[in-house]
């Protein structure tokens, strides 16, 4: 029997989700021979997560490059890899901020099948125009907004990162980490999860999460996570927070977010998708974690977002699955009603209207009958 060839690539975090949880169906299918290519941050979390990725770097040692500079070198070394391993199939992830790997080779696919998997709704990301055919995403309105924006093909599957999160046991989880952090019941942790340091606005709104903490008689305990691609920000942002009289855990460099996620009472940040991940885990608790607050309060976020997504409002708003800071002057009235029991409460029945599971197989199925496409007879 001649398998399927796959190349299966990632480089930001949220791709590393989106392939750690195909990358084994696709490795267990007998018709299917599947090589799995990743740059850093990508590279890291995959190998954490019990891959073994081939690692993706130009000779210099760079892995991306900058919205406005020259792809050639970039797309030379997809090339070089893609010559070298000829897939019949392509399956990327989507990166943002720049260009890297997943970009490169949808450019440089030559005629193969590709496909993307969508982590953000509405998310797409090229090098001159060259789009993945088919994307894989979590649901109808998901698929809506793909087709409206970029004019692809787009296959609602589930929630692929998140299906994994019932076999998590919430309670013993939440429980366990807030030992660790020392966070007794009825103290309040208030977690900041990061995004890369280009995305706009983001300062400003760490500043005004700060300044709203310093307000608060009762400080919450904060668990900082930065971004994997901007952990320089630590330092300053441990330092303003310990300025203000907060007590901060640093879980930066904790090889996973989720265990920090469900620790918290409330989950702020401008629009990270790790959001969606505090969502999917509320879904599989039986009693309430928290809620979430976007700190958007700036017009430069907002606009970003906008442009990135072709969304008005971060993921899950519309679905009552967190409350939006457009203003610095709301962010504590807003804190303040969100770590209340009924808010709470809110958010939990918000979360258990999200689609279980995922269709992991309609993914393999879909990638084999591509690779048909292409068959034996094409290859040298």
């Amino acid at each position: 029997m001649t398998r399927v060839r796959v190349l299966l690539s990632a480089r930001d975090a949220g791709a590393a989700a989106q392939v750690a949880a195909v990358a084994p169906a696709l490795r267990a299918d007998p018709r299917l021979e599947t090589t799995l290519v990743a740059s850093p941050p990508a590279f890291d979390l995959l190998g954490a997560a019990g891959e073994a990725p081939i690692r993706f770097a130009l000779p210099d040692g760079s892995v991306h490059v900058p919205v406005g500079r020259a792809a050639a070198p970039l797309l030379g070394a997809a090339q070089q890899l893609l010559t070298g391993l000829d897939p019949d199939v392509v399956v990327t992830g989507i990166s943002s901020l720049g260009v890297g790997v997943d970009e490169a080779l949808l450019a440089r696919a030559g005629g193969r099948p590709t496909f993307a998997l969508q982590d953000f709704p509405g998310d797409a990301n090229s090098i001159d125009g060259a789009l993945a055919e088919t994307y894989f995403v979590r649901d109808e309105a998901a698929a809506r907004l793909t087709r409206e924006r970029w004019g692809v093909e787009a296959m609602p599957v589930g929630s692929l990162r998140h299906a994994p999160y019932a076999a998590l046991d919430v309670p013993a989880l939440r429980a366990s980490v807030r030992r660790r952090l020392g966070a007794p019941r009825g103290r309040s942790v208030v977690g900041f999860f990061g995004q890369p340091a280009e995305i706009p606005g983001q300062k400003a709104a760490f500043g005004d999460l700060v300044r709203a903490l310093a307000a608060r008689p009762a400080k919450p305990l904060c668990v900082l996570r930065e971004h994997p691609k901007s952990l320089a920000l630590r330092e300053a942002h441990l330092e303003a927070l310990r300025s203000a009289g907060v007590e901060v855990f640093d879980a930066s460099e904790e090889p996973a977010a989720e265990p920090w996620l469900v620790a918290c009472d409330l989950v702020t940040t401008c629009f990270s998708h790790c959001s969606m991940d505090y969502a999917f885990l509320s879904c599989q608790s039986p009693e309430p974690l928290g809620a979430v607050l976007f700190l958007m309060t700036t017009p430069e976020s907002r606009a970003f977002l906008s442009e990135y997504a072709g969304l008005a409002l971060p993921d899950g708003v519309e679905q009552g699955l967190g409350l939006v800071a457009r203003d610095a002057a709301e962010v504590l009235p807003l804190l303040d009603d969100l770590l209340t029991a009924g808010a709470r409460r809110e958010y939990h029945e918000a979360s258990l209207r999200l689609p279980r599971g995922a269709d992991v197989e309609a993914v393999v199925e879909s990638v084999l009958a591509a690779g048909g496409r292409r068959g034996a007879g094409a290859r040298p």
